[in-house]
């Protein structure tokens, strides 16, 4: 009799647990219902194109919020709840943008534009763990009012947004470094573009301003299409930091390295080289907390940190021409 009460209890115990119940995230809103929304702010000023310089001010919001997320496919896309639907509704489009040099007093108001920038998103399918779904997502932001816009290298920049929404006032300072220098220590480079043996070590050095840690690299493959024009498809990105060996025996700067592999011979790469200003840099590649003081270079009125970072970048272009 036993016996057969352990069986039972057993396949009972078998059939509730190979039951499977939908879950609502609303359902956990007990763990995280009373999230008080905050201000992020990410401000990235373009030494080399300082027109699209641009500044986004988001309210981060608890996904138990209903008027973002919703549940509903309301661009009838056929995706629920996805970039082009959630953005918009989490933007403080109503903010005071000012962008001041500081190192001479010019002013310069940012507004607020619709399609402000895009990024390119990159979806697993879901038949096949290896490919990919590519789409184009814009958004928001705040630019340059006038044409007139520029920035000077090794000036000293301020921000300060004025949020009426928030009854804030938030203020960063950053500093505008120059681009990178490639040191033709293996190859000669004829401008922008080098000559490299698919059997060569393919490595690239450049040096920077000291001060510069931190560098952004943006991989491109160029492709003639059937007008004869180049066209280049984005491959991948990633960050890269100095050298410190090199940076000694430089001294004055800092140097950083590049070692090409996996690529095929008559491949024509475009590789951009950004260099990040420290406070950029250091917003990148920390895990601290957003609004951490060693993180963000953002202050509220009372000097309290606030989530996001003001920094600067410098680009440099190089093509890469793999041959046989």
């Amino acid at each position: 009799m036993k016996l057969k009460n352990i069986l039972l209890i057993l396949v009972i115990s078998v059939l509730w647990l190979a039951c499977e119940k939908k879950l609502s995230i609303t359902d956990f809103e007990d763990d995280f219902g009373y999230y008080t929304p905050e201000l992020k702010i990410e401000g990235l000023l373009k030494q080399n194109d300082p027109l699209n310089s641009i500044v986004r001010i988001i309210k981060s919001s608890s996904i138990t919020d209903p008027t973002v997320f919703n549940g509903q496919d309301d661009n009838h896309d056929g995706e629920i709840d996805d970039y082009n639907e959630v953005l918009p509704l989490i933007q403080d489009t109503t903010a005071t943008v000012v962008v001041t040099n500081l190192d001479t007093g010019e002013e310069f108001n940012f507004i607020y534009v619709a399609d402000a920038d895009s990024f390119l998103n990159r979806e697993r399918l879901e038949d096949d763990r290896f490919e990919f779904e590519f789409n184009i997502v814009h958004y928001g932001g705040y630019k340059p009012e006038s044409s007139d816009f520029h920035l000077d290298t090794l000036n000293n920049y301020q921000i300060r947004v004025d949020s009426e929404e928030f009854n804030q006032i938030i203020i960063g300072e950053t500093t505008i470094y120059p681009a990178v220098n490639f040191i033709d220590t293996l190859y000669n480079f004829e401008e922008d573009v080098v000559y490299m043996n698919i059997d060569d070590n393919k490595e690239i050095f450049w040096k920077s301003n000291l001060n510069v840690t931190s560098y952004q690299v943006v991989y491109e493959e160029m492709t003639m299409d059937e007008e004869n024009e180049w066209d280049s498809e984005f491959l991948f990105t990633h960050i890269s930091y100095r050298d410190n060996d090199l940076t000694d025996i430089y001294n004055d700067y800092s140097v950083g390295r590049l070692l090409l592999w996996n690529f095929d011979d008559e491949m024509v790469l475009k590789i951009t080289i950004q260099a990040l200003s420290p406070d950029l840099g250091q917003y990148i590649s920390s895990s601290l907390p957003m609004n951490d003081p060693q993180r963000s270079n953002l202050r509220d009125e009372s000097g309290k940190p606030v989530m996001g970072y003001f920094g600067a970048a410098s680009s440099k272009v190089l093509y890469v021409v793999i041959q046989e």
